[in-house]
């Protein structure tokens, strides 16, 4: 299970992909990025529960002005020996305040085989250039509160 979650995080990279573009949707921008609604994946270290955790995200994007989105995802979380993986649901909203930083907020559940926690997380990100990116993350759950500050790189 864990080389199968490992490959499909290598498949489909590390960035979010929209799926689906519509004419009909009015574009905003990120950097050089167009936004508009759609299908979704993601996948991104979780460095902060163990050295070799990934989360996967996959869901719908909705633009509902020109600079905000809604989202609504499924999340799967790796497992170490440690540590179980999880399952969850999020939902949330992301903010571009000028075309290189953006604000998002997000509401999450985790569930493994017993119990289920809720989580809370705002994060930033300045986009340095179209390859790099500065992100600052304030992630709060039931048992542990997290604060991290990231370095991306866009390829």
């Amino acid at each position: 299970m864990v080389r199968l979650l490992l490959w499909m995080i290598l498949l489909f990279g590390i960035q979010p992909v929209f799926a689906s573009e519509y004419d009909d949707f009015e574009l905003t921008y990120n950097g050089n990025k167009e936004q508009s609604s759609g299908w979704f994946l993601s996948s991104q270290p979780r460095h902060q529960q163990a050295f070799d955790v990934w989360q996967i995200d996959s869901g719908y994007a909705y633009t509902i002005t020109k600079n905000t989105q809604l989202y609504l995802s499924t999340q799967l979380t790796s497992g170490t020996v440690i540590q179980r993986g999880s399952r969850g649901i999020a939902s949330g909203v992301k903010y571009n305040l000028t075309p290189k930083v953006s604000l998002q907020s997000e509401i999450n559940t985790a569930s493994t085989n017993e119990n289920t926690k809720l989580g809370i997380e705002v994060s930033s990100q300045y986009d340095v250039s179209d390859q790099l990116n500065l992100r600052a993350t304030v992630d709060y759950e039931e048992l542990e509160q997290v604060i991290e500050f990231g370095l991306g790189f866009n390829f």
